[in-house]
Order: C-alpha cells, then structure tokens, then sequence
C-alpha cells in the first residue's frame, strides 16, 4: 500500500513529465485541428494522460468508463458537447484541478489559446 507521501511524489513526477513535453504550437496563418494525447503514467490503478488542446482544435466523441481528476497547466477555454447534445463552455485557469465524472462527450477549443491538462483516470474508483 501507498504512503501519503509516495502518492505525493507520484502525482509530482506525473507533472514534472507533463510539464517537459512539447507543446503544440501552431505557425501564425495556420489551422490546427488535431487533439494530441500522450499517456505518462499507467498501471492498475491509475491512467494519466497529458492532453493537448490547440486553438480551434475539435476532438471526436469519446466516453470516459471512470471517473477522473483534470489538472490544468494551461488554461484557456474548451466546449464539452455531452451525448445528448448540450453544450457546456469551460474557462480553466493554469493550476485549477476539476473533477470529472465517466461520460461520454466531445471536446472543442473555441478560443485563441492553446489549453494543456494532465487527465488521471482513476481505474478502481467505485461506482456511486
């Protein structure tokens, strides 16, 4: 089992490895349109991703079977469109951490800015 502590440095190391990726950038003129997604830290327990998000980038639908925690490291806007069409407008701030529930959604970035998160799903979170 776990300490505090080692979860601490984990969770610390999962950062560190986000932070040091490239960044999506796109040349002044230009459309980028892809999503990018890059899996830093997987076990049996816990899936972390750092997910890219450039400006005017828009992401299929996909479905989230866990629930899970979001840790912004750059912020910026993002439409979520839900399964059922609703469309739900979010402005992130670097630092900000969110929780998710599992969902099936698409994600846009309607804004200027580039928007990069850490996504931990967390495999052995019980349902509720």
């Amino acid at each position: 089992m776990r300490t505090p502590a080692s979860r601490i440095a984990v969770f610390a190391a999962v950062l560190a490895a986000a932070a040091g990726q490239a960044r999506t950038v796109a040349p002044p003129g230009t459309t980028v349109v892809a999503q990018t997604r890059t899996t830093v830290l997987e076990n049996e327990r816990v899936r972390a991703q750092v997910n890219d998000y450039p400006p005017g980038s828009k992401g299929p639908e996909h479905e989230h079977l866990v629930p899970r925690v979001v840790v912004v490291l750059q912020g910026g806007t993002l439409d979520i469109r839900g399964a059922s069409g609703d469309v739900k407008t979010l402005h992130l701030e670097a630092g900000e951490v969110v929780w998710r529930p599992a969902e099936k959604h698409s994600i846009a970035n309607p804004g200027t800015t580039a928007v990069r998160v850490v996504e931990i799903d967390l495999k052995d979170c019980p349902a509720r």
